[in-house]
């Protein structure tokens, strides 16, 4: 409970005054030493913002903690928090009917970088999209069955995490972290997704977390970056740029990743040395770069915060509907509209209807 309370804005004393109760009692019920009667649940629940099922119910695990490579000074916890908070709110969606979402899947797990690459090149497949750059990684990943969410989580806290509910996936990237960085996070979480990875299902067994994650960053750049796209146009561009340098600013831009990223890529389709590999890296384009470089722009994708499309549709229509409340719709959306901006419910209007029919008589 205290995580709920933390991340409603309440500091323990804040809370215990809202309910009537000392602070010490609240602190027992955090530590678990003191069971709440259903009235005091039902009026934390509101207070906190949740449903009293969410008390209830154990959170779903997500696969942040079990990241390989998280340094000891990254906040895992933070993700997890509002990762849990949005899935259980996707679910809620889902529950009042107003949200449904296909599932997809690969058909094989992935155990080398061929097969990472390979998956990489179905899930292309799936979504129809050939092997150029791919605009729109949010609305893509949802006709994958992923709902994407980009949150300001701080500078401090893991990239990403990804768990599954039913058989919706939701997907939660830092929305801290530069646009690319954003994208390369949510086409990890994809590879997560699809891939069926060792975490949620028995494949990959007998290679470690680190090895598993190595597999699935493979997946993630080969999906947004894939190999015969980007050498075809390396050719291209070799006719018009001398220096390397040149080129991967305008693949970076055109296939909006980061700089890294890039520039790693690069080195393992052998289209630089590993030597131009080490200088390039550390030779980060400048906005002067950008302009110089016929002009490219980078694309500002997935600024926070972005919600998924159609959870933000199901929201509304649940309000529409009156399912939800005003105030509910507002904190579902985080924020990205205000009380102002709903329009009228339709349980609403239609009373609103009647009783000027009524008036008129």
């Amino acid at each position: 409970m205290a995580a709920a309370r933390e991340l409603a804005g309440f500091s323990q004393r804040e809370l215990a005054e809202r309910l009537g109760i000392h602070r010490s009692a609240l602190t027992r019920v955090e530590l678990g030493q003191r069971q709440l009667d259903a009235l005091e649940l039902a009026r934390i629940a509101e207070l906190l913002g949740r449903t009293v099922e969410w008390f209830l119910t154990a959170p779903a695990e997500t696969l942040a903690s079990r990241r390989a490579g998280i340094s000891p000074d990254q906040d895992v916890q933070r993700l997890e928090d509002v990762l849990d908070q949005v899935s259980r709110d996707v679910e809620l969606l889902s529950d009042v009917g107003a949200l449904t979402l296909a599932a997809t899947g690969l058909q094989s797990g992935v155990t080398t970088l061929a097969e990472a690459e390979a998956g990489a090149a179905e899930a292309r497949t799936l979504l129809g999209c050939g092997d150029g750059p791919l605009v729109d990684l949010q609305a893509a990943v949802e006709r994958l069955g992923l709902l994407a969410f980009s949150l300001n989580l701080g500078p401090g806290v893991i990239d990403g995490g990804y768990l599954r509910t039913d058989q919706v996936g939701v997907a939660l990237v830092n929305g801290a972290a530069d646009a690319g960085r954003r994208r390369f996070n949510l086409a990890h979480e994809l590879g997560h997704h699809l891939l069926a990875d060792e975490y949620t299902a028995d494949v990959g067994i007998g290679s470690g977390r680190s090895e598993r994650e190595a597999l699935i960053d493979a997946f993630a750049i080969h999906f947004l970056m894939p190999r015969a796209s980007v050498r075809s146009r390396w050719a291209e561009l070799s006719g018009e740029w001398d220096h390397p340098r040149q080129r991967l600013i305008v693949l970076e831009a055109e296939y909006r990743v980061s700089w890294s990223a890039a520039v790693s890529h690069a080195y393992t389709l052998e289209l630089i040395s590993r030597t131009e590999t080490g200088l390039l890296q550390v030779q980060r384009p400048t906005v002067g770069d950008y302009l110089e470089v016929r002009g490219v722009r980078f694309v500002q994708e997935l600024q926070p915060p972005a919600l998924a499309p159609a959870y933000a549709q199901a929201a509304m229509r649940a309000y529409r509907r009156g399912v939800i409340s005003a105030d509910r719709v507002v904190e579902l959306l985080h924020g990205t509209v205000t009380l102002d901006d709903l329009p009228t419910p339709a349980s609403d209007a239609h009373r609103s209807a009647a009783d000027g029919r009524r008036a008129s008589r």
